[in-house]
């Protein structure tokens, strides 16, 4: 009888070495979301983790190395997963996971045994998208341009797109953003839903959300007007720029929405709701780039019209670039 493979991880588990930390597959831990702040930091494929990162996106069949960093004395861990993929240990604290073949969410976490503490990663396995396609399952995506604006892969056609669903709409990319925040503004009816995010672009929303904390606003997101756009839906609504951020999820139009009203608050507190508010938010976007130079790209600020208020584009095309 061919053995399970919580047997097989249970005799790796016993036949490793001694070391600092174990990865060990334990079933019988729930996959909730994240109970206490987790005492060490992770890298994936090699590149710190930030903490309020909560996401990855991979192909089907793709590998990613995860290991635990900054581990305090006596720490034991413990992976815990879907069931599904293919997990092996590589050393102490470093593991790989390989993605099932179904495109889907298939949660990580691993958990702290000595102080309770845990991360959970939220692997979504992307559907392959081949660029003679126009839709997937119904969803109009349109006709990427065959290659990258001059040359550069991060604005290739994409491989492959992440499929949202009613169940897994709500689920946490960071800390303070969920995957249906970036969806395209099309088919509101229709699902499956598709939808490509950067993680750079949510590390930039994250650090900028904290910006705004220590400012004294008190949020629990930053509203994203306008998030992902498939290239079919930025033609339909006039756009000619057929290598607009946007389309490879590298883009966010935002404001900033306290009370819930549905427009920008005023940030400047001059009494009014206007641009001024928006180049007060650019500012500070400037200032979480100062900061961090590597989340560079494009910003522009924006006025109201009779169907939004006042708001700003930030991007992270990796070069700065103003309009």
């Amino acid at each position: 009888m061919k053995p399970s493979l919580a047997a097989l991880m249970f005799f790796a588990a016993l036949c490793a070495p001694p070391a600092q930390a174990r990865l060990v597959l334990d079933e019988s831990l729930d996959l909730g979301e994240q109970r206490s702040e987790a005492q060490f930091a992770l890298a994936i494929d090699g590149e710190p983790k930030p903490p309020s990162l909560r996401s990855a996106f991979v192909m089907p069949g793709e590998r990613i190395d995860i290991a635990a960093r900054d581990l305090p004395p006596g720490a034991e861990l413990v992976l815990q997963t879907s069931g599904a993929g293919v997990l092996e240990t590589v050393a102490a604290a470093h593991w790989r996971w390989q993605a099932p073949d179904e495109p889907g969410l298939y949660p990580l976490v691993i958990y702290n045994r000595d102080n309770m503490s845990r991360q959970r990663l939220n692997v979504f396995v992307k559907k392959p998208f081949n660029a003679r396609q126009s839709a997937l399952d119904g969803y109009r995506i349109g006709h990427y341009e065959p290659h990258g604006l001059r040359g550069r892969a991060s604005s290739a056609p994409p491989a492959g797109l992440v499929q949202v669903t009613r169940a897994n709409q709500d689920v946490a990319v960071s800390e303070h953003f969920t995957l249906g925040q970036f969806l395209c503004h099309q088919q509101p009816d229709h699902w499956p839903k598709y939808v490509l995010l950067r993680p750079r672009l949510l590390e930039k929303l994250e650090l900028l959300h904290a910006a705004l904390a220590d400012a004294g606003f008190d949020l629990d997101t930053i509203t994203v007007m306008s998030g992902y756009r498939t290239p079919w839906y930025n033609a339909d609504i006039g756009n000619t720029t057929v290598y607009s951020q946007h389309l490879f999820g590298s883009a966010a139009d935002i404001f900033v929405d306290a009370n819930g009203d549905g427009r920008m608050d005023d940030l400047n507190e001059d009494g009014a709701v206007d641009t001024a508010d928006a180049r007060w938010l650019a500012d500070l976007v400037e200032a979480v780039v100062a900061e961090k130079p590597s989340l560079a790209g494009g910003m522009s600020v924006y006025p109201a019209n009779s169907r939004h208020g006042p708001f700003v584009h930030i991007d992270v095309r990796g070069v700065r670039v103003r309009w």
